[in-house]
C-alpha cells in the first residue's frame, strides 16, 4: 500500500514532482479532463489568479462539472483531505448540457452557498497564533482586498442529494458549518477563511469533513504565490519551475545522470517492495493486539481466528445480528461444543444484554441444531482506556447470573494472555479449554498467572 501524498494543482503548469513519498501533478485548466480520477488525491489546490474572463471563456465547464462535483469533493474531504482555492471565487461558469444553457457559481460543488461584500478595503486583522502559524508569511504580503465574505451558509438542495437526510433528522443528527476565520476586515467579514461541514447529534460530532481555504490575491506574482502556498500549506518545497519549452535541451553530462537515476529509481522500487512486505508480515503479526482495543463487529473475526490458532473449529455466523460464531474443539475422545456472544463497550463494566443475548443463542442451538451448547461470552471493556487502568468488568450481580445460567465469561485481553502463553510454549491448550468449558461464571485466570510469573522468573 503506497503512503504517498497526492496533490493535485489545478491552474498551473511547471511544478509536477514524483518522489519516493511526494505525487504533485499540474494541470492547465484546458486539460483537467485528462486526469482519471480527482477522487484519489489528498490535496487540490485550485489557482485562479490567472483565470481571467478571456480565459473562462475557452474552458469546457460542462466537462469540469463532472471532473468536480460535490461528491467527488467529499469523497476527498471526508477522507481528511483539503481544499485550496486561491483567488477570486465570485464568478459563474455556463456550460450547455443537453441542448440547454446551464449557469452555476463557480463554487457549486462546495455544497455552501457564499454571500459576498463587493466593497474594497486594506484593514485587515490577522491573530498569528499557533493554529494559524501557517498562513503568516501569505498574510504578509496580503495588503488589500477587492471583496470579503458577508456570510456563509449550507446548500440545503445539495446535501439532501448527498446524504440521506431524513434518516439523520430522524436520529437527531443535523449538517452545520464551521467558518474558522484567519483574516478579516474592520467590520469582521472575512477575507482569508476556511469552510468545513460537520454533523452532530446534540453536542456530538458524528462526522467531520475536512477544510475548504480560501485565500485572496496577494502582493505577489503568481510562481511567487504558489511557492508559498505549497511550502506552508502543502508542507511541499519547491523551486520555480523551468519552462515547458525548456525540456527539449540537453545539458551536457545530464545523460549519464540520468541513467544513474533511472537505476536508483529501480533499487527504491525493489526497497519499497521489500518494506511493503515486511509491513504486511508486521501487520499480520500484531493481529492479535486487536483483542486489546477494536469493537463491535471488527472484533468478532479476529476472535475467531485466535480460537482457531488454539485448536478450535470456529463457524462464523450466518446472520447478523445473532449469535457470533460457533465453536467445536476435540480433546482426546470428547469433543466440546460452545455458541458465543462477542461484546466490546466503552463502559468500565458489562450490561446484561450481552448476557442475556448468549442465553438466547443457547437456546437457538437447541431448537435449530437440536444440541446442548456451552455458552461462551467473549468481551472487551473500557476500550478507551490502557488495559492497566481499566477496573474489573464484571458486577456481582453479572457474574452471580452468569454461575447460576452456567456460561463462561472471559475478558479479550485473558485470550491474548493465553496467546502470549502459547507462543512461548507456557500452556496446555488442551487444558486451557477444558478449564473454559468447565466454568461457571467468569474464567479464572490465576493459574495462568502463576504460572508464566514462575517461568518468566525461573
Amino acid at each position: 500500500m503506497s503512503n504517498k501524498r497526492k496533490v493535485l494543482l489545478l491552474g498551473a503548469t511547471g511544478y509536477s514532482r514524483e518522489t519516493s513519498d511526494l505525487h504533485l501533478k499540474c494541470v492547465d485548466w484546458k486539460k483537467f479532463s485528462k486526469i482519471p480520477n480527482i477522487r484519489d488525491y489528498d490535496v487540490v489546490v485550485i489557482n485562479l489568479l490567472e483565470l481571467d474572463a478571456e480565459l473562462r471563456g475557452e474552458v469546457d465547464w460542462q466537462s469540469f462539472t463532472e471532473f468536480l462535483s460535490f461528491s467527488h469533493a467529499r469523497d476527498i474531504l471526508q477522507n481528511g483531505g483539503k481544499f485550496i482555492v486561491i483567488g477570486d471565487p465570485r464568478f459563474n461558469v455556463e456550460f450547455v448540457d443537453d441542448g440547454a444553457k446551464c449557469e452555476l457559481p463557480f463554487l457549486y460543488w462546495t455544497g455552501f452557498k457564499f454571500k459576498w461584500d463587493n466593497d474594497s478595503g486594506d484593514t485587515i486583522e490577522f491573530i498569528d497564533d499557533y493554529d494559524h502559524r501557517a498562513y503568516s508569511e501569505y498574510v504578509k504580503q496580503f495588503k488589500k482586498w477587492p471583496y470579503s465574505l458577508e456570510r456563509c451558509s449550507i446548500d440545503e438542495d445539495v446535501i439532501e442529494q448527498n446524504f440521506n437526510t431524513r434518516y439523520l433528522h430522524s436520529e437527531g443528527i443535523e449538517p452545520d458549518i464551521h467558518i474558522d476565520n484567519i483574516c478579516w476586515n474592520r467590520y469582521r467579514n472575512h477575507l482569508v477563511f476556511s469552510t468545513r461541514l460537520f454533523f452532530q447529534k446534540g453536542r456530538e460530532t458524528i462526522l467531520s469533513l475536512g477544510s475548504i481555504i480560501f485565500l485572496p490575491k496577494i502582493e505577489k506574482n503568481v510562481d511567487e504565490t504558489l511557492l508559498i502556498i505549497l511550502r506552508d500549506l502543502c508542507s511541499i518545497e519547491s523551486e520555480l519551475p523551468e519552462p515547458e519549452w525548456l525540456a527539449e535541451y540537453r545539458a551536457p553530462g545530464q545523460d549519464k545522470v540520468d541513467s544513474e537515476i533511472a537505476e536508483v529509481r529501480n533499487d527504491i522500487s525493489k526497497l519499497f517492495e521489500t518494506l511493503e512486505k515486511a509491513n504486511a508480515r508486521k501487520g499480520k503479526l500484531r493481529e492479535c493486539l486487536k483483542l486489546l482495543y477494536e469493537r463491535e463487529f471488527a472484533l468478532e473475526p479476529v476472535v475467531g481466528n485466535i480460537l482457531r490458532l488454539f485448536g478450535a473449529h470456529v463457524e462464523d455466523p450466518e446472520e447478523k445480528n445473532k449469535e457470533d460464531g460457533w465453536v467445536t474443539i476435540k480433546i482426546d475422545d470428547q469433543t466440546y461444543e460452545a455458541v458465543m456472544e462477542i461484546k466490546s463497550t466503552k463502559s468500565n463494566q458489562f450490561g446484561e444484554g450481552g448476557r442475556k443475548q448468549l442465553l438466547d443463542w443457547i437456546d437457538r442451538g437447541r431448537t435449530m441444531r437440536e444440541k446442548e451448547y456451552k455458552g461462551i461470552f467473549i468481551g472487551n471493556s473500557a476500550v478507551d482506556k490502557p488495559l492497566k487502568e481499566r477496573p474489573w468488568a464484571f458486577s456481582d450481580s453479572w457474574a452471580k447470573a452468569a454461575e447460576l445460567s452456567g456460561i463462561c465469561a472471559i475478558k479479550t485481553e485473558d485470550l491474548y494472555f493465553i496467546y502470549l502463553l502459547n507462543s512461548r510454549n507456557l500452556i496446555d491448550l488442551n487444558q486451557f479449554w477444558k478449564d473454559l468449558f468447565s466454568t461457571k461464571g467468569i474464567f479464572d485466570m490465576k493459574n495462568y498467572l502463576e504460572a508464566f510469573s514462575e517461568k518468566e522468573n525461573g
